[in-house]
């Protein structure tokens, strides 16, 4: 191959950081550079670009060694890739166990049993349980326990039930879910504290630790905190949190750090942020690895086992396929940044009990990002990143500071008992529901590009979380509910609220604004009727008139406004409009159109959901 010519290697030389930050700051015209920064969630900043001066210092070290932030295994998930670990939570027994028997024979490696009367599968026996378990080969499919409520009940149902068929216990793969402070925050109060509990389990950790060493009897899922709102901050440093409760109550009981660790399973979510959550994951092994180390464990028993899971709070009732996209992004977040196992939640589960389909689907994203994008052949995907080195450093050391906090506090179970967690949740939760009612945070389905006449997706619900725990919320909640609202008028009046949309000027002119404006209101459950091409003022009040509407939308260019706002509004509330709304932010002739009855503006930034809210109230919504 022929050398490229020097001038032209000079031409196209890459400029150096200091010559790109003269060009950057000489486009921005005078405005500072820190509006090219972008803001996380957890107080935490991105910045435009990252360069080796970022990278972490020192660098990491290799995968399958302490810290670990590259991973427990030394060559990642090559070899035999990531284990496929599919939830459930169906509320029959048999239902349940069909459900697992052909997910095994489709693709699962793994189950993950959530176990419950109020949102699990409601095991009552052991028999329930073999049942249950009957398709698993226990010798060889890894299976985790996750109680709603009495952690240790299960436990030894599971090795009586392996026992009964044959199984040895050093053949068992999986996790028990001992987590009286994940209960403790699902339900509001363990079935006894967490101290008792952690001394009762310990019998059952020292037996397992030579017995059934592949099987670990604690678990920290941070479930509830993920579900009810946290921040990728806050849920890692609360399960850093509550493994160290969990460290220090078996030491109490007896055992030491360096076998409590290895007792210790861990489960945490992922979430839409599909960077920070990578690094987040990568942050866990981290500060786990620092914590064992810290009380006196091996470099071996700092090696954490992550379970990850995709996130409810991100999902949808409305449009319920683009969850189909937010759970392969979420995997595929959770695979990069190097998951033990991954449980991807089907696309329908925010609607009730999956169906067949649903799991398939969520089976399927799963396998096809390891057997067709190839993902379990490479170690580390993320190592070597300036900005996910130094995010992953970022996060940790935030989550670090929180972890200090709540140790401060008393540690993970004062701080729920106390209501900390709960308030530091509802800050947040106000916050990003801020986010979300403007559109600065949107959602594909539903706050954008909302589709008024879906076919709509039903599966048998499943009843609402009760007690004093977290309570779950998904971020979709608020415009959901505006939709319900239209539903419900449509199924009482025969027809959606709608609002008529004068359009003025050319095409041209207002397509854009309209269109804008269209989707705001279908946000809502409102339908706009537009209409455009007006003669004048007369003309537009009149097809108004003829449209039975009580709601009316102005929406145009600017340049059109001082003309025909304050004319086109008496008329329009003449001829019986209770509303008029224009589109755009008013400027300089915000008070002359309130004087001539402007009601409301609508504009990108503004709280939409407040805005549609009052105009349900106007429209006799409910």
């Amino acid at each position: 191959m022929s050398q490229v010519p020097l001038h032209i290697a000079q031409e196209f030389k890459a400029p150096s950081v200091d010559e790109w930050r003269r060009l950057v700051d000489k486009d921005l015209k005078g405005k500072p550079f820190t509006v090219l920064q972008s803001s996380l969630e957890g107080g935490l900043t991105l910045q435009p670009l990252y360069t080796q001066a970022d990278a972490a210092q020192p660098a990491p070290e290799a995968p399958g060694v302490a810290p670990y932030v590259r991973g427990t295994q030394p060559l990642g998930q090559s070899e035999g890739g990531w284990l496929v670990c599919q939830e459930y939570t169906e509320p029959d027994v048999a239902a349940a166990a069909e459900a697992i028997r052909v997910d095994l024979d489709k693709g699962a490696l793994a189950v993950w049993l959530c176990l419950g009367e109020a949102q699990g599968i409601p095991v009552r026996s052991q028999g329930d349980l073999e049942r249950l378990l009957a398709p698993v080969r226990l010798a060889e499919i890894p299976v985790h326990l996750e109680p709603e409520a009495t952690p240790l009940v299960f436990a030894p149902q599971l090795l009586a039930v392996a026992e009964k068929v044959g199984v040895p216990r050093k053949a068992l793969q999986g996790s028990l879910g001992i987590d009286p402070l994940g209960i403790l925050a699902r339900s509001g109060a363990p079935s006894s504290g967490v101290a008792a509990t952690l001394a009762e389990a310990v019998p059952l950790v020292t037996s397992l630790r030579e017995t059934a060493p592949n099987l670990r009897p604690l678990l920290v899922s941070t479930r509830a905190y993920a579900d009810a709102g946290a921040t990728s901050v806050h849920e890692l440093a609360w399960a850093m949190a509550t493994g160290v409760e969990y460290l220090r109550g078996l030491e109490r009981a007896g055992v030491t750090p360096e076998v409590g660790a290895r007792a210790i399973q861990f489960a945490l979510s992922v979430g839409g942020q599909f960077f920070p959550e990578i690094a987040k994951l990568r942050a866990a092994r981290l500060l786990w690895s620092k914590v064992v180390a810290a009380s006196g464990g091996s470099p071996e028993a700092q090696a954490m086992v992550l379970h990850a899971r995709t996130a409810s709070a991100t999902k949808t009732q409305r449009d319920p396929w683009v969850n189909i996209l937010r759970a392969t992004s979420e995997s595929f977040a959770a695979v990069v940044a190097g998951a033990d196992s991954v449980s991807t939640s089907p696309f329908d589960a925010a609607l009730g009990t999956p169906d067949e389909m649903g799991r398939r689907l969520a089976r399927n994203t799963q396998l096809i990002l390891r057997d067709e994008s190839s993902l379990n052949r490479v170690a580390d995907p993320a190592g070597g990143s300036y900005y996910l080195e130094q995010l992953t450093s970022d996060i940790a050391r935030a989550a670090w500071t929180e972890l200090r906090r709540i140790e401060a506090l008393g540690g993970m179970e004062k701080a729920l008992a106390q209501g900390d967690v709960a308030q530091v949740l509802a800050q947040t939760r106000a916050a990003r529901d801020k986010a979300v009612r403007s559109r600065k945070q949107p959602i594909v389905g539903v706050s954008e590009f909302p589709h008024l006449g879906e076919a709509p997706v039903q599966r048998p619900s499943r009843p609402a979380p009760t007690g004093a725990g977290l309570k779950p919320t998904r971020v979709a909640e608020a415009f959901e509910s505006l939709r319900d609202a239209s539903d419900r008028h449509l199924a009482a009046k025969g027809t959606r609220p709608f609002a008529f949309m004068a359009s003025l000027g050319t095409v041209a002119e207002h397509t854009a604004r309209s269109t804008w404006v269209v989707n705001a209101l279908a946000a809502g459950g409102i339908e706009a009727r537009e209409q455009h091409g007006f003669a004048d003022v007369a003309d537009a009040a009149q097809r108004f008139a003829e449209s039975g509407a009580s709601l009316a939308i102005i929406s145009g260019p600017d340049a059109l406004y001082p003309e025909w706002v304050p004319a086109l509004t008496a008329a329009l509330h003449a001829k019986g409009a209770r509303t008029v709304v224009v589109a755009g932010r008013p400027g300089d002739q915000e008070a002359a159109f309130r004087a001539a009855r402007v009601d409301q503006f609508i504009f990108a930034g503004a709280d939409l959901f407040a805005l549609l809210s009052s105009l349900h109230a106007q429209l006799g919504v409910a």
